[in-house]
């Protein structure tokens, strides 16, 4: 057989040899290099790909470089291969890359301390999880070493919701004053390459559901808002209620509205207090109560704001009452109408989870267990999110379905997603979106970075924000000091984007059962650190920051105990539950 060197083969108009179309040469033939489809040559492994032993390339075009694997499955190997931005493929291959499923959030929190049945424990992590193999399990932990499993999860009895999982409902209480740990094993769940995810175990602690203890301070002079039976300010905490009725175990238990207050005891039943000229007691008459009254039904959230209210019960329906003014209630019915009792807003997926619900008055945000969010009511400055100034009076979507978290304050909103991306809309005049200007929005619009986990507002200028280190920020007008800079007005009038307030141990839990920070309406702000001691700082008219005094303050100023697990906000004032 012959043997035929050549240093390249073409077809016509190619460089020598040139031969015609269609031309066969046999034998064993040698080639540097060749054009053309290769349709009638042999002896060449794959024409589709090429096998380059090394690339070069310049810096600008470093950017534009696509390496897949071969159709015989052999992958890219690179060795220091940086200064990429974008890469396609799985990243099966690659080291030193994005997705790292760090937990983000633990539920319940590694430091809390009241854990219920109904609990839904479970993780929020920092990319999707997909269901992968083996059971997590529930141990109690003697002397510092996790022991008996008392009970294990498949992961068929796992929920998932993209980057969140939930375990299944537990199966008998868990125990007063003792310490259990969760496990997950490696491989339980995988990243979206497929690769394992390599397992963690955490520890948290059960006091049982008998502790709960409900204080209330600052004005009280509006049909009794404190709910202790009188209508006197209080410049220090006083309790409300006997000891251990307020739900502290797995309910959105504690909110407060302007002049209104709201609680759930330990039997799911909702109570409510204060000012009902426009029936938002929702007890059917406009009659004040200066303590607690209940209204029918097993609740899981509740919340008053101004002359609207409304509430979530356990089968995931909603219900709304008070003044309808610009479609506030979302009944589709005339702005002016008035309701004093519960009503329920179409619908069956509404969450119970407090951080998904909010209104301010005259407008409602809430999203959906698919997590769809929705808006309704007065849309002035744009704060309904939907590229418009039109006022609605009945749920309306706003694009996409991975909302986490909203929260809206007269004329301006803002909301989290499962991304870890805070997002605002309305009013800017004091810069309170965070865009480092002053230009209203009717649309969202992201504030800078992705390990956002909790959002709230205060006064309609103020947004506060958490990370998920622990950290605090705030933005927008400086009321009383309440950007918490430990500058005064006069000296720090606003902010247009995130400053932080110090510290980096604020609770900065993103579950449902527990508030851990909040705002009110005249500028004040409070919020819980990890070690359950309570923050407040802004406007002290009315003994509102619990010191005992009507002392300004602009910066955190601790309330005495170290107990605290919740807290919300009304007009002039705040309520707290402490174990």
């Amino acid at each position: 057989m012959s043997t035929i060197n050549v240093t390249n083969l073409s077809g016509r108009g190619g460089a020598s040899p040139n031969l015609p179309d269609g031309a066969v040469i046999t034998g064993v033939v040698t080639a540097t290099s060749f054009s053309g489809s290769g349709a009638n040559l042999t002896g060449v492994a794959n024409t589709d790909f090429v096998v380059g032993t090394a690339i070069t390339m310049a810096s600008g075009d470093i950017g534009n470089v696509n390496i897949n694997k071969s159709a015989a499955g052999a992958g890219a190997t690179l060795g220091s291969y940086t200064g990429v931005t974008t890469y396609y493929g799985d990243g099966s291959s690659l080291s030193g890359v994005g997705e790292t499923t760090t937990i983000w959030d633990y539920n319940p929190d590694v430091s809390d301390i009241i854990v219920p049945v109904t609990t839904g424990i479970g993780f929020t992590f920092s990319t999707k999880v997909i269901g992968g193999s083996g059971s997590a399990t529930l141990k109690i932990v003697n002397a510092g070493v996790a022991g008996t499993t008392i009970q294990s999860w498949g992961i068929s009895s796992v929920t998932y919701e993209t980057s969140k999982l939930t375990f299944g409902t537990l199966l008998s209480s868990l125990s007063a004053g003792e310490t259990y740990q969760i496990d997950i094993p490696n491989g339980f769940l995988t990243k979206p390459n497929g690769t394992a995810y390599v397992g963690t175990s955490y520890t948290f602690s059960a006091l049982g559901g008998d502790k709960g203890q409900l204080w209330s301070w600052g004005y009280n002079g509006v049909g009794g808002q404190l709910g202790d039976n009188s209508i006197v300010d209080k410049s220090s905490p006083v309790q409300v209620g006997s000891l251990g009725t307020w739900n502290m175990t797995g309910r959105n238990q504690i909110w407060s509205g302007s002049y209104q207050g709201s609680a759930i005891q330990n039997t799911n039943q909702l109570y409510v207090w204060g000012r009902n000229d426009h029936g938002q007691l929702g007890q059917n008459n406009v009659t004040y109560r200066s303590s607690p009254v209940q209204l029918p039904g097993s609740w899981s959230y509740a919340q008053q704001i101004v002359q609207v209210s409304y509430g979530v019960k356990d089968d995931n329906t909603m219900w709304v009452w008070g003044n309808g003014s610009y479609g506030g209630l979302g009944l589709n019915q005339p702005t002016n109408v008035k309701i004093s009792s519960p009503t329920q807003l179409p619908g069956t997926t509404w969450s119970k989870d407090r951080r998904k619900n909010h209104a301010d008055g005259t407008s409602m945000a809430c999203i959906k267990t698919d997590g769809t969010l929705w808006t309704w009511g007065q849309n002035n400055d744009g704060k309904l999110g939907h590229d418009n100034n039109v006022h609605l009076s009945s749920p309306t979507q706003i694009p996409g379905t991975t909302w986490d978290q909203v929260v809206t304050s007269q004329n301006m909103t803002g909301a989290t997603k499962s991304d870890g991306t805070l997002w605002t809309w309305g009013q800017n005049n004091d810069g309170q979106l965070g865009q480092n200007s002053n230009v209203n929005r009717s649309s969202p619009i992201q504030i800078p970075g992705t390990t956002w986990v909790n959002v709230y507002a205060s006064a309609g200028t103020t947004f506060y924000a958490t990370r998920n280190d622990g950290t605090l920020w705030a933005w927008g007008k400086n009321y009383s000091g309440v950007l918490g800079q430990n500058q005064a007005e006069a000296q720090l009038a606003r902010v247009s984007s995130p400053v932080q307030i110090p510290g980096t141990n604020w609770a900065a839990s993103s579950t449902a059962n527990h508030a851990k920070f909040t705002g009110n309406y005249v500028s004040a702000a409070g919020a819980i650190k990890t070690d359950g001691t309570l923050w407040m700082w802004g406007y002290g008219g009315y003994g509102g920051l619990g010191q005992g005094n009507v002392t300004q303050r602009s910066s955190p100023t601790q309330v005495p105990g170290t107990t605290w697990t919740n807290v919300g906000a009304y007009a002039w004032g705040f309520r707290a539950i402490r174990n």
